[in-house]
């Protein structure tokens, strides 16, 4: 989500709580899609919905998906532009979204020699939709790719899975055979552990950020893991029904579960308590899914009725307030650990260090907790709500806040009649371990005495939503700063000797940034990761024909801006950063290509430089989608363009930067066209992730 919406959000939730004097969340409806059909089960991505009714495919207008029958299950690819079908005793066929009937690949068994024809019995799409996974009858799971759905790997289970999920990181596959569960390790084809349930399971979904699963079962319960540990963190078990559905909230502090057939129940997995429950008139509620248009910065619930499915507005919902928060200390903690300009050895040394690095985190915390909570008091509705005569402390209490206690000398006491008389100043806040605001600093002024009174906990208030554990050591972010400063020295010479052939002018800005990163591996470990991002852009609009793209090229070798960049990417992976990809290292390539919004009339040729798309997935706007360019289609439309500028960034990585020759790559596209018109707005940022670096001191 981006930050401007997410302030959106917040200051949109703070204007309806003041309105109703609560600060208290709910969705609502916003719009149901009717049907004349039963719906038996439905499937959606962020644009594309579809309902199974009596074993026939239709839209939410009750158009025919298919003309085919006696379909059990579908799959929606997450680009939207296909779906899987699976029948009875016939293989899983692969159907076109945007034509009718359009049947593009078959699964067929090719093995031979094996003792029974497999049936697929459960089938997944990787969130990524590079792959497509099914479980059959001997057993296995098999997984395909999803460019020609060939087979990849086959997994041999104990038993044949009735469920299947893929983790966002594709770390894990969830294999579900009654009332157990087994994590397969995605990358290594190996068991990763193994779940047994103390009944059958009716549910699964993994957190968007991969950190949490959680698995309903027929008992009643709803059981959530660490997939670090694999561990149980909670299990709910008194909401009081048959439970079914789990899906999470895509920020991951909600997640919504179908109750008895008929209602949607919404916990909040901070602080343990159930936000919302929306009864249906009637029985009939399978299913309720949560998904972003990231686009727009909107979330929403899908769920059905026995007649339509409706939609809900889960905008109201609060923020994680916590994952922003952490979110924007890592940015200025990663600011502040770097030398400033004129700033000697020494100087560094005493600012930045293991101690002043924790008070700066909590600083930023504060400062940050502050700014997100706003004039919360005002929507609390302070009252005075008890006097400790052994302590002399007076207890102010808040609707929606912890309370907190001021020293107050008992012949005192009486000059606090009413909290009307009360006013509030200088608050400072923290997120606590729930993600709600507490009051660390406040200053009261009892207006019947003239007289200011401070509560003051900071540096005594824990934390909670800072991540305190596995924090990246000092000594490898202020190498890897030292790292990123010969990075850009490295960046400045080639850039002049560039300037100096008359390939490119100042006009044409390139630059890059380094930072390490902590995460984790799919066995639970630390690891650390190393991003590097290159990017350039030609920020003179009268230059950009001559240093870069010209409008409608695509063509790598012919943008001067582009060709700088790459031969700076090449002298750095094989130089300075060479020394972290070992063979067989896994790298993660994004490339974002970039187009302005100048109209494309007719079409542009496309000699198939860089291969054919079809249906390729890349990200605009933080949306997953797919777009298609041949030598055929042409190029009509700047999403084309852009990729095709993306395409060129990876072909020449592929081909000419030695050091990637050997590791493992995975890339991933993402188009940005600009609203406004101009050469400025072409341009091309490359971000490098080396997964699980081991730094050297």
């Amino acid at each position: 989500m981006k930050r401007t919406k997410i302030r959106k959000r917040i200051l949109l939730f703070f204007t309806v709580a003041i309105a109703s004097t609560q600060l208290y969340s709910q969705m609502v409806e916003k719009r149901e899609f009717p049907t004349e059909k039963k719906v038996d089960d439905f499937v959606n991505t962020t644009y594309c919905m579809t309902i199974l009714s009596k074993g026939f495919l239709y839209t939410v207008r009750d158009y025919p998906v298919l003309s085919q029958g006696k379909i059990q299950q579908t799959s929606f690819n997450p680009t939207g532009s296909s779906l899987a079908i699976l029948q009875a005793k016939k293989p899983i066929s692969v159907y076109s979204f945007r034509k009718s009937n359009t049947k593009l690949f078959e699964l067929k068994e090719k093995r031979k020699k094996l003792e029974a024809k497999p049936q697929p019995i459960a089938m997944c799409y990787s969130s990524d939709a590079r792959h497509f996974v099914v479980s059959n009858s001997l057993k296995e799971i098999v997984i395909y790719d999803t460019r020609e759905y060939l087979p990849q790997a086959y997994i041999q289970d104990e038993a044949p899975a009735t469920m299947l999920a893929m983790s966002t990181n594709n770390y894990f596959i969830a294999a579900v055979a009654n009332t157990k569960i087994n994590i397969w390790n995605f990358q290594t084809k190996e068991l990763r552990t193994s779940l047994q349930l103390p009944a059958e399971v009716t549910g699964i979904a993994f957190s968007q950020d991969a950190s949490t699963f959680a698995v309903t079962t027929n008992d009643d319960v709803l059981t959530i893991y660490d997939t670090r540990s694999w561990e149980i963190t909670y299990k709910y078990q008194d909401l009081g029904g048959t439970l079914k559905s789990p899906s999470f909230h895509p920020e991951g502090k909600y997640l919504s579960v179908i109750k008895n057939n008929q209602e949607i129940v919404i916990l909040n997995l901070r602080n343990k308590k159930v936000e919302q429950t929306i009864v249906e008139d009637v029985p009939g509620i399978f299913a309720g899914r949560f998904f972003a248009d990231n686009q727009r910065g909107d979330m929403f619930l899908l769920s059905n009725r026995p007649k339509s499915l409706m939609l809900w507005d889960a905008n109201p919902l609060n923020p994680f307030f916590g994952k922003i928060l952490n979110k924007e200390v890592e940015a200025k903690m990663n600011e502040w650990v770097k030398m400033m300009e004129g700033e000697s050895m020494e100087d560094y040394a005493i600012r930045v260090n293991d101690e002043t690095r924790i008070k700066q985190r909590e600083a930023f915390a504060q400062e940050i907790a502050t700014g997100m909570a706003g004039d919360r008091i005002s929507v609390s509705n302070p009252f005075i709500e008890a006097y400790d005569a052994t302590d002399n402390l007076l207890t102010i209490g808040f609707n929606n806040m912890s309370s907190i206690d001021i020293k107050v000398p008992e012949n005192e006491r009486d000059s606090f009649k009413d909290s009307k008389d009360l006013k509030f100043s200088n608050a400072v806040y923290v997120l606590n371990e729930n993600d709600e605001f507490e009051i660390a600093y406040l200053e009261v002024l009892n207006e019947t005495t003239n007289k200011v009174y401070i509560y003051d906990n900071i540096g005594r208030t824990k934390l909670e939503a800072l991540e305190e554990e596995d924090f990246v050591p000092l000594e490898i972010m202020q190498q890897v700063t030292r790292e990123e400063v010969q990075l850009k020295e490295a960046l400045e010479r080639l850039v002049a000797e560039n300037k100096q052939e008359k390939l490119i002018t100042d006009n044409t800005q390139i630059n890059v940034n380094a930072e390490v990163l902590k995460s984790t591996n799919a066995d639970g470990k630390n690891i650390l990761n190393y991003k590097v991002i290159y990017q350039y852009e030609v920020v003179n609009k009268e230059f950009s024909a001559s240093e870069d793209f010209p409008s409608g090229g695509y063509v790598i070798e012919r943008s001067n801006a582009a060709m700088a960049l790459m031969k700076i990417i090449k002298d750095a992976f094989e130089g300075e950063i060479s020394k972290y990809l070992s063979e067989g290292k896994q790298v993660k390539i994004i490339i974002t290509g970039s187009a302005d919004a100048s109209p494309i009339r007719g079409k542009i040729a496309y000699n198939n430089n860089y291969g054919e798309f079809i249906d390729e997935p890349y990200y605009k706007d933080g949306n997953l989608d797919n777009i298609t360019v041949t030598k055929a289609t042409g190029i009509t439309q700047n999403e084309q363009l852009a990729l095709l500028r993306a395409a060129g960034v990876k072909h020449y990585i592929e081909n000419n930067v030695e050091t990637l020759s050997n590791t493992h790559n995975e890339f991933d596209y993402k188009v940005e066209v600009a609203k406004e018109r101009g050469g400025e707005y072409r341009k091309i940022s490359v971000e490098f992730m080396i997964i699980d670096v081991t730094f050297s001191h």
